[in-house]
């Protein structure tokens, strides 16, 4: 009996080995499809869509006495107005789209030119943060930039500041919105999100 206790248990433990490394084999393989997946495309797609807030240049090339580039800020509402009174709506749309649907609004909708080049430049945008932050400054404006984001590039809230009173002012509209940033430390729904031009002021606590 023990000869074949002896005899068994290497032959039943290179089973288990076999095993083992069978199913861990399996278990680490991945599926053609989704190795071949695409990753990180989303941030370069986004990265290229003009929002409210977007400081941009529109450049008329290819017709006579072209209009002078002028730079404009992208309102709430997302539009802007054109040349010859036309106007579109920028808001979500990819610069490239939206350089061939105004070239199309004067060349084939209202037939003004015989052909017509558009581009569109994006221009560096800030962000302005001051009050009682520790380094008050000029941020570069990037796509997910809020308000609490905004605050740790400027070096954070002082000891004085009054963390439930935050005021954000839009650029486009001079409109004052108040902020608790308590609150939006612990609800990230509450965390504004920020456009170019935009200014954050931390004020004072009374207390």
């Amino acid at each position: 009996m023990n000869r074949f206790r002896f005899f068994a248990s290497p032959r039943l433990a290179c089973l288990w080995m076999f095993l083992a490394g069978l199913m861990a084999g399996c278990s680490s393989s991945t599926p053609p499809e989704a190795a071949a997946a695409p990753v990180g495309t989303a941030p370069s797609i986004s990265a290229d869509v003009l929002r409210p807030g977007d400081r941009i240049k529109i450049v008329y090339n290819d017709i006579p006495d072209p209009p002078t580039p002028v730079e404009q800020v992208i309102p709430e509402d997302g539009k802007i107005l054109l040349p010859r009174g036309l106007e579109i709506n920028v808001s979500g749309k990819k610069r490239s789209e939206v350089e061939r649907e105004i070239s199309s609004m004067y060349v084939e909708k209202e037939r003004i030119y015989r052909k017509l080049t558009v581009t569109i430049e994006r221009m560096a945008s800030f962000v302005s943060v001051g009050g009682e932050v520790r380094t008050p400054s000029s941020i570069v404006y990037r796509g997910d930039l809020t308000v609490l984001g905004a605050i740790d590039a400027a070096g954070g809230f002082t000891e004085y500041a009054d963390k439930r009173d935050v005021i954000v002012t839009r650029s486009a509209t001079q409109k004052q919105i108040h902020v608790n940033a308590k609150k939006a430390i612990r609800d990230p729904k509450q965390n504004l999100p920020l456009y170019p031009g935009d200014s954050v002021h931390v004020p004072r606590s009374i207390w």
